[in-house]
Protein backbone atom coordinates (compact mmCIF):
# COMPACT_ATOMS: atom_id res chain seq x y z
CA UNK A 1 0.00 0.00 0.00
CA UNK A 2 1.57 3.42 -0.95
CA UNK A 3 2.95 5.17 2.11
CA UNK A 4 0.14 7.88 1.95
CA UNK A 5 -2.42 5.52 2.35
CA UNK A 6 -0.70 3.98 4.90
CA UNK A 7 -0.44 7.20 6.78
CA UNK A 8 -4.27 8.18 6.39
CA UNK A 9 -5.22 5.01 7.46
CA UNK A 10 -2.73 4.69 10.39
CA UNK A 11 -4.12 8.22 11.80
CA UNK A 12 -7.68 6.98 11.82
CA UNK A 13 -6.73 3.98 13.87
CA UNK A 14 -4.55 5.95 15.90
CA UNK A 15 -7.80 7.91 16.54
CA UNK A 16 -9.65 4.96 17.54
CA UNK A 17 -9.61 3.47 21.03
CA UNK A 18 -7.99 0.10 19.79
CA UNK A 19 -6.09 -0.88 22.94
CA UNK A 20 -4.14 -3.57 21.21
CA UNK A 21 -3.06 -1.74 18.16
CA UNK A 22 -1.86 0.95 20.43
CA UNK A 23 0.07 -1.42 22.09
CA UNK A 24 1.61 -2.90 19.09
CA UNK A 25 2.33 0.54 17.90
CA UNK A 26 4.10 1.84 21.09
CA UNK A 27 6.13 -1.66 21.34
CA UNK A 28 7.45 -1.18 17.61
CA UNK A 29 8.31 3.19 18.70
CA UNK A 30 10.47 0.81 21.88
CA UNK A 31 12.30 -1.25 19.13
CA UNK A 32 12.79 1.48 16.83
CA UNK A 33 14.24 3.76 19.62
CA UNK A 34 16.40 1.02 20.90
CA UNK A 35 17.80 -0.14 17.85
CA UNK A 36 18.46 3.93 16.60
CA UNK A 37 15.50 3.65 13.90
CA UNK A 38 14.85 6.74 15.22
CA UNK A 39 16.47 9.45 17.93
CA UNK A 40 15.80 9.05 21.30
CA UNK A 41 16.60 13.20 21.53
CA UNK A 42 13.76 15.23 21.71
CA UNK A 43 11.07 12.62 22.12
CA UNK A 44 8.52 14.99 23.32
CA UNK A 45 8.54 17.05 20.07
CA UNK A 46 9.15 14.11 17.78
CA UNK A 47 7.27 11.54 19.12
CA UNK A 48 4.07 11.76 17.88
CA UNK A 49 5.67 11.08 14.07
CA UNK A 50 7.54 7.99 15.21
CA UNK A 51 4.26 6.60 16.42
CA UNK A 52 2.81 7.74 13.39
CA UNK A 53 5.54 5.46 11.80
CA UNK A 54 5.10 2.72 14.17
CA UNK A 55 1.27 2.73 13.37
CA UNK A 56 2.03 2.77 9.37
CA UNK A 57 4.18 -0.27 9.85
CA UNK A 58 1.11 -2.49 12.38
CA UNK A 59 -1.51 -1.04 9.62
CA UNK A 60 0.83 -2.63 6.73
CA UNK A 61 0.95 -5.94 8.41
CA UNK A 62 -2.84 -6.15 9.47
CA UNK A 63 -3.71 -5.18 5.78
CA UNK A 64 -1.00 -7.94 4.94
CA UNK A 65 0.14 -5.53 2.32
CA UNK A 66 3.80 -3.95 1.96
CA UNK A 67 4.93 -0.16 2.88
CA UNK A 68 5.02 1.47 -1.37
CA UNK A 69 8.04 4.32 -1.10
CA UNK A 70 6.61 5.67 -4.31
CA UNK A 71 9.30 9.20 -3.90
CA UNK A 72 12.07 10.35 -1.49
CA UNK A 73 11.98 13.47 -2.90
CA UNK A 74 11.30 16.00 0.74
CA UNK A 75 8.49 18.38 -0.76
CA UNK A 76 6.33 15.07 -1.68
CA UNK A 77 6.36 14.14 2.19
CA UNK A 78 5.50 17.84 3.18
CA UNK A 79 2.77 18.33 1.01
CA UNK A 80 0.85 15.18 2.32
CA UNK A 81 1.06 16.53 5.40
CA UNK A 82 4.41 13.45 6.17
CA UNK A 83 7.63 14.66 8.53
CA UNK A 84 10.82 14.63 5.78
CA UNK A 85 12.57 12.56 8.12
CA UNK A 86 10.34 9.88 7.23
CA UNK A 87 12.35 8.88 4.40
CA UNK A 88 15.86 8.50 6.55
CA UNK A 89 13.75 6.95 9.18
CA UNK A 90 12.57 4.15 6.32
CA UNK A 91 15.88 3.93 5.22
CA UNK A 92 17.08 2.78 8.53
CA UNK A 93 14.85 0.61 8.99
CA UNK A 94 15.72 -1.06 5.50
CA UNK A 95 19.36 -0.43 7.12
CA UNK A 96 18.43 -2.57 10.09
CA UNK A 97 16.82 -5.02 7.71
CA UNK A 98 13.68 -4.48 9.37
CA UNK A 99 12.09 -3.98 6.27
CA UNK A 100 13.59 -5.41 3.15
CA UNK A 101 12.91 -3.75 -0.11
CA UNK A 102 11.67 -5.94 -2.74
CA UNK A 103 13.80 -4.55 -6.09
CA UNK A 104 17.20 -5.19 -3.87
CA UNK A 105 18.01 -1.62 -3.14
CA UNK A 106 19.73 -0.40 -0.11
CA UNK A 107 17.47 2.94 0.58
CA UNK A 108 13.97 2.75 1.02
CA UNK A 109 12.17 2.45 -2.52
CA UNK A 110 9.62 0.59 -4.10
CA UNK A 111 7.55 -2.27 -2.03
CA UNK A 112 9.37 -2.65 1.11
CA UNK A 113 8.67 -6.16 2.87
CA UNK A 114 8.12 -6.68 6.75
CA UNK A 115 10.98 -8.71 7.87
CA UNK A 116 10.00 -11.70 10.22
CA UNK A 117 11.61 -10.55 13.25
CA UNK A 118 9.40 -7.17 12.93
CA UNK A 119 6.63 -9.43 12.36
CA UNK A 120 7.15 -11.36 15.56
CA UNK A 121 7.78 -8.39 17.68
CA UNK A 122 3.72 -7.55 16.49
CA UNK A 123 2.34 -11.06 16.75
Amino acid sequence: MIYTELADTAKLRLLADDNKFHDRAERLVSLMRCSGVVPTRRTSLWGHWHKLLAAMIVTAYDEQTTVDITTRRKGTFADVGLTASMIKWFDNLVEQQMLIPKNGSAKAQGALLLSASLTEEMQ
